[in-house]
């Protein structure tokens, strides 16, 4: 199937090289006594514009509309006549083909990115449905043979032989546990409980969780949190499983004695949460499929962690991105919308609430 796409894309691309070629060729073939065929001549030059958009999109119709420029332009400087109406028509041409390129462009760019978002939004939807029924399948037998495992583990005796081959099984059903666990949470729909807090607090919470886990890893989380942001709308318990999620990759992708950065700050309307890792990076062609479920480079992941993530932040109506940072590692950014208009009025409504929420954490 790649081959055939490949093959297909060659051939459309050495149809619209000929088209510009044969066009081309008609016009520079025309002797002075038979001008007047230019004006229908320069008219098809619109069609290899036109395929190029619609097959390419943006970036398509541009390059073909810079070679027919480079091509046409010699002949419109070679028949000059003084900046007659008949040389002002052959660059107003110039110009339209040009204009033609980034209307059509633009346009099936903008339905190429939106086919693929409902593309993309079915098939989450499939594998959502898909990975309800496993998950509901798999969870009772997982919790029935992780229970009774560790119920014998703890009878058995500490020198026995077997001691160490159940401890075995134990944690592969709890590490299928986890991933039917993150099976669920991608496939049902997110009810989000919004409150107004503060996005610093939810990070320090976060940070306290995966203490350990750095620990164990030797690597160094360091907290850069801009003081007097606004408080935020949002899901404490779904975002502290976002920061959570976002730190724990960052410390797995570190090395040992790396650092992880956790970083807040205001970025005009919005607040931005930054999680940088000291890692190796991630290459161009995977940085797509990062949010694809099932997707991951490590040898035990589920690949569902980031998925879920994404579903949490979308829910929101946030965005998020991964970049590469300039001296190593990624950057998971989180843009936060600020909405101070629709905030209750007066801070005494809102404290209380918040000091509540807070103690139903600890």
């Amino acid at each position: 199937m790649k081959n055939k796409n490949k093959n297909e894309i060659i051939r459309k691309k050495i149809l619209l090289v000929m088209l510009v070629i044969a066009i081309s060729l008609l016009h520079y073939g025309i002797d002075r006594s038979h001008l007047h065929y230019h004006p229908f001549y320069s008219e098809f030059y619109y069609l290899p514009i036109v395929l190029a958009g619609l097959w390419f999109g943006l970036r398509g119709a541009l390059t073909v509309s810079a070679a027919i420029t480079i091509c046409y332009l010699p002949y419109v400087f070679r028949h000059w006549q003084g900046g007659s109406p008949y040389d002002f028509d052959k660059l107003v041409s110039v110009g339209l083909y040009n204009g033609l390129a980034v209307l059509v462009g633009i346009l099936r760019s903008r339905e190429m990115a939106a086919s693929e978002r409902l593309l993309q939004a079915r098939h989450l939807a499939s594998v959502g449905r898909s990975l309800a029924a496993v998950a509901h399948d798999m969870k009772t037998p997982l919790v029935v043979i992780g229970g009774l495992t560790r119920r014998v583990w703890e009878k058995m005796a500490a020198n026995d032989p077997a001691r160490e081959k159940l401890a075995l099984v134990i944690r592969e059903a709890t590490r299928m546990e986890e991933m039917t666990k993150d099976m669920l949470d991608f496939s049902r729909p997110l009810n989000l409980h919004r409150t107004y807090a503060d996005i610093n607090k939810t990070v320090r919470d976060s940070l306290a969780l995966v203490a350990d886990a750095a620990k164990k890893k030797q690597v160094r989380i360091v907290p850069e949190l801009c003081e007097g942001l606004p408080d935020i709308s949002f899901d404490a318990m779904r975002m502290v499983q976002v920061i959570v999620n976002l730190i724990l990759n960052a410390v797995q992708a570190s090395p040992a004695g790396g650092t992880v950065k956790v970083r807040t700050a205001r970025a005009g309307e919005s607040v931005v949460v930054e999680v940088i890792d000291s890692g190796c990076g991630i290459r161009e062609d995977q940085r797509e499929r990062i949010f694809d479920p099932f997707f991951t480079t490590k040898k035990e992941g589920t690949g569902l962690g980031l998925p879920i993530v994404r579903k949490i932040v979308d829910a929101h109506g946030w965005t998020m991105e991964i970049l590469n940072n300039r001296d190593k590692g990624i950057v998971s950014r989180i843009m936060l919308t600020v909405d101070e208009e629709e905030r209750p009025a007066g801070p005494a409504e809102a404290q209380p609430a918040n000091r509540h929420e807070e103690a139903g954490q600890v």
